[in-house]
Order: C-alpha cells, then sequence, then structure tokens
C-alpha cells in the first residue's frame, strides 16, 4: 500500500497537475478519496447481501425501489455517523476558527477525503438511478462534491466542517425510513424519532444552515486574500442551491406529516364510528 501511495503521491507530475488546477492540498489526498467512494459501494453491496438474512421477511415485502433506497440509507448512515463525530473535532480548532476563509488543517483535509468519496460514490449511483431519485438529488450530490473539491484550495474548511452538522438530520430520516420499512411505524421510537428528525432539521439545516449561508457570503465579499472568480461564484451558487433544496425538503416532511396526522384522525373517526354502530346494533 505505501509504495502504491508513493507511485500515485510522491511524484512531480502529480504535484504539478493538482497546482495547476487550483488544488494543491488535494494531491497528497486524492487516492484516498478514490479507495473510499470503492468502499462505499462494496458497503451498499454488502448491505445488500446482508439484509436478506437479518429481515428476510422485510426483504421480501419491500419492491425493488425501497430496497435500493435501503440499501442506499446504509451507505449515507455510515458518511454522516463518521463526518458528525470528525466534524465536531475540526470546529472545535482554534486555528481554523480564526481564518475559516482560508485556513487549513491536515485533521480537515483527511476527514473530508471520506465526504468527497462519499458525494463521488453519490454522483456516480444517483446518476445510474436517476430515474429513482431525480435530478433533486443529482444537483446536491454535485454541489456537495465541488464544494468540498474546493475546500483543497483551500478554501472554507471550517464552514465545511459546519456544514456537516447537516448530517445529524441524516441520521434521524434513515431511523425514520427504515422503521416503516420494518413496519414499526406504531412503535413509540417512530415517534420519538419522528420529532427528533423534524426538530434536527429545522434547527441544523433550516436555522444554523442559514446563519451559516450568510456568514460565507459576506466572509467571501470581505476575504482579503484574492480568491478565483470561479471558486467563490461556485460556492455561492452550491450553497444557494443546498439550502433552497433544503427549505424544499422540510416543506415536503411538514406536508407529509401533516398528512399523516390527517390520515391518522380520519382512522379513529372511522373506529369511533364502527363502534358506535356495533353499540346500535
Amino acid at each position: 500500500m505505501e509504495a502504491a501511495h508513493n507511485f500515485f503521491v510522491n511524484n512531480s507530475m502529480n504535484s504539478r497537475f493538482f497546482d495547476a488546477v487550483g488544488l494543491p492540498r488535494l494531491a497528497n489526498f486524492w487516492p484516498q478519496v478514490v479507495v473510499i467512494a470503492i468502499l462505499f459501494q462494496i458497503t451498499y453491496q454488502f448491505s445488500a447481501a446482508l439484509t436478506p438474512l437479518l429481515f428476510p421477511l422485510t426483504w421480501k415485502r419491500l419492491d425493488k425501489v425501497q430496497q435500493y433506497k435501503w440499501c442506499v440509507r446504509k451507505v449515507s448512515t455510515c458518511h454522516a455517523v463518521y463526518m458528525v463525530t470528525h466534524s465536531l473535532v475540526i470546529i472545535a480548532n482554534v486555528k481554523l476558527r480564526a481564518n475559516p476563509v482560508h485556513g487549513s488543517d491536515p485533521v480537515a483535509e483527511s476527514a473530508f477525503t471520506v465526504t468527497l468519496g462519499y458525494f463521488l460514490w453519490d454522483m456516480v449511483n444517483t446518476y445510474r438511478n436517476l430515474d429513482i431519485d431525480g435530478w433533486g438529488f443529482m444537483a446536491h450530490a454535485i454541489m456537495s462534491f465541488g464544494v468540498y473539491l474546493l475546500s483543497y484550495s483551500p478554501l472554507l474548511q471550517y464552514y465545511g466542517a459546519c456544514f456537516m452538522m447537516f448530517e445529524i438530520s441524516t441520521l434521524f430520516l434513515n431511523i425514520h425510513n427504515s422503521l416503516e420499512d420494518l413496519g414499526l411505524q406504531e412503535a413509540i421510537l417512530y415517534y420519538i424519532n419522528a420529532m427528533a428528525l423534524v426538530s434536527s432539521f429545522f434547527f441544523a439545516r433550516i436555522v444554523y444552515g442559514t446563519i451559516l449561508s450568510i456568514n460565507v457570503w459576506r466572509d467571501l465579499a470581505n476575504s482579503t486574500i484574492p480568491i478565483s472568480p470561479f471558486a467563490a461564484n461556485f460556492v455561492r451558487l452550491a450553497n444557494a442551491t443546498l439550502l433552497s433544496l433544503s427549505y424544499y425538503w422540510f416543506s415536503v416532511i411538514i406536508m407529509t406529516a401533516k398528512r399523516n396526522a390527517l390520515d391518522a384522525d380520519l382512522i379513529r373517526a372511522l373506529d369511533e364510528m364502527d363502534k358506535h354502530q356495533s353499540k346500535t346494533e
């Protein structure tokens, strides 16, 4: 492994290439990105092979699309757990906090290889299943990959860790969908997790995400160090796109919750009618 790493990384051509494309810090990390993307695909395949053994009845009940989404959620859960825990360490880094736009740190760059590997896998996987995932998820994957790629210029490494706090809501969303797949909608855990999902999505993505976005736009505009116009505009475009998607997805969550509440009220009303009719008969 060390010999392969030296072959791909420790050569002048590698350094010149990444210097030329404006990502000098990525020269030492790009092999990890590729390996991690492959590992995420292995995780997907592992989930597809193991789930029928652990949950045979549930797996048979799910259709092909549901089985696909089940496995995708297991991959995204692995990424979310890793990045939330590691991002907390990065956010606490005093050096990065003092220079949130241009600061760089090896710990952050190492952690972001996991995110880059994940979104590289996500782009390929979403493109292959575009009829299921749709263009919204494709845009999310492309913009996220691009922003974290630019962090190796270096640019916004501190904010990159802050935005990873969005993944807290991903954990609760994946649990929510998995409980539904398992048919546990009546379990108390389902309702507790649903409240955690709505709360985490609102506070992490909507409130905190909006505040972070304002700070990013302000700091980009006030930077005393020149920033590539392409990089700055791409970050702005990506931020606007991803924040808009968060607002849209939150509205979908709220509408779904309202519909489920109305359905539950209707079911209770029908039950009461049945009980009343039984008594009168």
